[in-house]
């Protein structure tokens, strides 16, 4: 997905895409972020525009939600 405004948002909100609650500021809920390889949690925290969005995607994909 290429949308900035979705990355935004999701930064922005206060769900994990689990359905749990999160912190804003932060891609996913403690549970889902501390279940991602280490490489992986690092690369979220690339701003958006240079890094987070591939990051994300590949983060969802190895959650398998």
């Amino acid at each position: 997905m290429s949308d900035k405004r979705f990355y935004i948002d999701t930064l922005a909100g206060d769900g994990c895409i689990c359905g749990r609650p999160k912190n804003r500021g932060r891609a996913f809920c403690y549970t889902c972020y501390k279940s991602l390889p280490v490489d992986m949690r690092q690369d979220l925290w690339q701003p958006i525009g240079n890094g987070f969005e591939d990051a994300y995607e590949a983060a969802v994909n190895q959650l398998d939600l």
